[in-house]
């Protein structure tokens, strides 16, 4: 008998094993088969290529591309196969960074189970022709059908002046006029198949990209037309992300600068909880303008989390993203942000457009009392500290004036404007032999300004006083910051007028040349 139970509870013990098994395989079968219903493919037949060349497939997310897949051409063939995103339709971007290619990528539109080929005989990768099923692909290849041409010879124009190291500013002029007026045509093409062609997840960002070159190149005349396509769009299409950077593109909001009481919106943290600038008054705030496919902005997160910590007391550190929702949750779970981590969920078209952030990082420090105190962009290694050390270590300073017969010193006299932070005007020495103007110059430790020998004062009148001196630095050569970020230097010029009550100082009338304007006398 105990070994007939013995017998029944082996055979029990084998028919549950048996049904844990099949479980198993059915719901890893199950999984294969769903799995295999999300997959699509991308196969590549290209010629006229060398062989060994990379490619690298990106995903697109909102204004971000990581690459999520690389292959290596091999007898002129390569193969990609990944899982459709949550969305349904990923929009990929392939690239081979090779000197015989543009700088250049080609779009693929991907969905489940489709099967896509891609072909080409030369290395302009942008035209490559895209064979699929998907909607959004042959909606993309219509515009590029209709403009193979000149896409082909911008390409063209693109390799010759990536190669161009040593072509002089004229030749690549040149390239850049002939560059200009091909894209000119394309844009009066898109504009005139957009007129026949339905709105579409395409048809919008061809939209947003012309509302893009509206605002940002002053020859380009399209206004009308642009306007035009825009007053096609629904309500719902012109509350989308695309509609509302459209919009700001077309009908800029009014910006807030230096002195303005700051702009304030609904900032959601990662929990999805609302917060607004005004909660952290009392403190100084610094806004930081960042993506997570901005390389800079990346390199800035130490040294911030260094400032966090110094100036806890005083600072309160504010990161704004402009990734798409999901983008923005899995960088901030990559990086360790021990601030505030907010974003309005906008992406570029909220409070980026009323700080008119044009690039990242951008940064805006914000005094306890709510008013923007300075507004600058990009990084370098110690830049966020010296500007900490500059705007909130520096000393209060008051305007003074000494005089006596033959000299008048102006201490730290007030300005009206300028165009940089690294040079403030500590005090003005007048004499009837000579204006000596004494600096205080801020920059990131071990890096290097450089005065032009062509700077000179202007006084109210336009009368100009040229440089006769330099004490402390080499007009013309670079000078190098100690450790502290901070030095001092001097320049003489000739006198100014008695009757001056202001002046200018000035590099010239280049973009990036220094101007201190309105550098006053008197109090």
């Amino acid at each position: 008998m105990k070994k007939i139970f013995t017998l029944w509870r082996i055979i029990t013990s084998n028919i549950m094993m048996m049904k844990k098994l099949l479980f198993s395989s059915l719901f890893l079968f199950g999984s294969l088969v769903s799995q295999a219903q999300h997959e699509y493919t991308i196969k590549g037949e290209v010629k006229g290529v060398k062989d060994g060349t990379h490619v690298s497939l990106f995903l697109t997310d909102g204004r971000v591309g990581s690459i999520v897949g690389t292959d290596t051409i091999r007898n002129g063939t390569f193969f990609f196969k990944r899982n459709a995103g949550e969305s349904g339709m990923d929009h990929l971007s392939l690239m081979c960074r090779d000197t015989d290619f543009p700088p250049m990528a080609l779009d693929v539109y991907a969905t489940p189970g489709a099967k896509i080929k891609v072909t080409g005989t030369n290395p302009l990768i942008y035209t490559w022709r895209v064979d699929s099923p998907v909607k959004e692909q042959q909606e993309h290849n219509r515009f590029i059908e209709d403009s193979r041409d000149l896409w082909d010879e911008f390409q063209r124009i693109a390799i010759k002046e990536s190669g161009m190291r040593s072509a002089s500013e004229a030749e690549r002029e040149a390239l850049q006029t002939k560059s200009d007026s091909i894209l000119a045509i394309i844009s009066q093409r898109e504009l005139n198949l957009m007129k026949e062609v339905p709105i579409s997840s395409v048809w919008m960002e061809k939209l947003l990209r012309l509302s893009m070159s509206l605002k940002y190149n002053p020859k380009f005349t399209h206004k009308e037309e642009i306007l035009a396509l825009y007053d096609r769009l629904n309500e719902e299409q012109k509350a989308s992300i695309e509609g509302q950077e459209i919009r700001v593109n077309l009908f800029p909001p009014k910006t807030v600068k230096e002195g303005d009481d700051m702009a304030d919106a609904d900032l959601f943290d990662l929990d999805g909880k609302v917060h607004h600038l005004a909660d952290f008054k009392g403190k100084y705030m610094l806004l930081d303008f960042w993506s997570s496919g901005c390389g800079p902005c990346i390199m800035a997160l130490p040294e911030m989390k260094e400032i966090q910590e110094q100036y806890k007391d005083r600072l309160t550190i504010i990161s704004l993203s402009s990734d798409t929702q999901n983008r923005w949750k899995a960088a901030s779970a990559q990086h360790e942000m021990t601030w505030q981590n907010l974003s309005d969920l906008k992406q570029t078209a909220g409070l980026y457009a009323v700080y008119d952030v044009n690039g990242i990082p951008n940064y805006v420090l914000i005094s306890p009392e709510g008013k923007i105190v300075k507004m600058w962009s990009g990084y370098g290694q110690g830049s966020l500290k010296l500007k900490m050390r500059r705007y909130l270590d520096a000393p209060k300073r008051e305007m003074s004036i000494t005089q006596n017969t033959n000299r008048k010193v102006v201490n730290y006299p007030v300005s009206e404007s300028t165009n940089t932070d690294i040079l403030e005007v500590k005090q003005v020495v007048l004499t009837d032999t000579a204006t000596i103007v004494h600096f205080n110059a801020y920059y990131i430790p071990k890096y290097w300004i450089r005065v032009s020998p062509n700077c000179r004062l202007v006084d109210e009148k336009g009368e100009t006083y040229t440089l006769k001196k330099a004490d402390g630095i080499k007009p013309g050569e670079h000078f190098y910051l100690p450790e502290s970020g901070e030095a001092e230097f001097s320049l003489t010029f000739e006198p100014l007028s008695s009757s001056v009550q202001s002046f200018n100082f000035t590099e010239g009338t280049e973009k990036n040349d220094w101007q201190i304007n309105g550098v006053r006398l008197n109090k």
